[in-house]
């Protein structure tokens, strides 16, 4: 059953992607997910914490492991 880079459905699957499986998370999605702004994930996407991936000449994603590691690596700071 086939689904979009993003982890959305295609529209002849009925049930969602589970948030784990997509590669890529709009940048929305990436914002809820650290709880920050949107001038934030640019920021840290320009310092080279998160990885942005262009498709096409007006949509990108955030790599979905980038978010993971940077959750990570905050993660070893505070224990």
């Amino acid at each position: 059953m086939p689904s979009n880079i993003f982890g959305y459905p295609s529209p002849s699957r009925q049930t969602p992607k589970q948030p784990d499986e997509a590669l890529l998370y709009r940048v929305r999605t990436a914002q809820a997910k650290l709880g920050v702004s949107r001038s934030t994930i640019y920021r840290l996407v320009n310092e080279g914490e998160l990885v942005l991936v262009k498709i096409g000449k007006r949509s990108s994603g955030i790599t979905a492991a980038s978010v993971h590691a940077l959750i990570e690596r905050n993660q070893a700071l505070i224990n």
